[in-house]
């Protein structure tokens, strides 16, 4: 990972810290799937990337009727004909939250920061994107939650941004095109939030 990428990350960490010094902080590690939509070479060829398993970490705090925080998340992934990439997002969000039953609530949040892409196809490693979040949270115990939730996740690309790369055989080349201003990525997360 670049330093300017960990500097960022490491900024929004700090940033948070004042906020979380008094308050409830909630961590949460996730697992979860994404669905990727495609991008269409010169030849309007779709190179799609592999739908795949990420991993992510929300670190948020109370503000008002909801919460607010940091959520990160990398996904490897692979796009057949150009090799090993990867999504690392990186967003500030914030949520609403309705106490649904008496151990269950429900959110509904966005999101917004950068999306760091490590990938052949793309000459530019930072992206802005932005996201939806819903999902529900179980209370198990006070400090521990049982968390559901599915997130929409777009980057803001250049429709006109033209790559140009070699192929695995090494003899033909081919530019890359990208299909919308918009590649977008649906996550399913599964996680556990413990509170202190």
């Amino acid at each position: 990972m670049k330093l300017g990428h960990i500097a960022v990350l490491v900024g929004g960490l700090l940033t948070c810290g004042a906020a979380w010094a008094e308050s409830t902080v909630y961590i949460t590690p996730y697992l979860g799937y994404s669905f990727s939509n495609s991008v269409t070479d010169e030849n309007d060829i779709k190179i799609d990337t592999d739908n795949d398993a990420h991993y992510a970490l929300g670190l948020e705090t109370d503000l008002y009727n909801g919460r607010a925080g940091l959520y990160i998340s990398h996904q490897p992934n692979t796009v057949e004909g150009f090799g090993d990439g990867s999504f690392t997002y990186t967003h500030f969000q914030s949520s609403l939250r309705f106490e649904t039953f008496e151990r269950l609530d429900t959110y509904f949040g966005a999101s917004m920061g950068a999306t760091i892409v490590d990938a052949d196809w793309t000459e530019n490693d930072l992206f802005f994107s932005a996201g939806l979040q819903g999902g529900a949270e179980y209370q198990i115990s006070d400090n521990f939650y049982f968390v559901v939730e599915a997130r929409w996740l777009g980057n803001l690309v250049d429709s006109d941004t033209i790559t140009r790369c070699t192929l695995p055989t090494g003899t033909e080349s081919c530019n890359i095109k990208i299909d919308s201003k918009w590649l977008t990525q649906f996550q399913t997360n599964v996680g556990f939030t413990i509170a202190f």
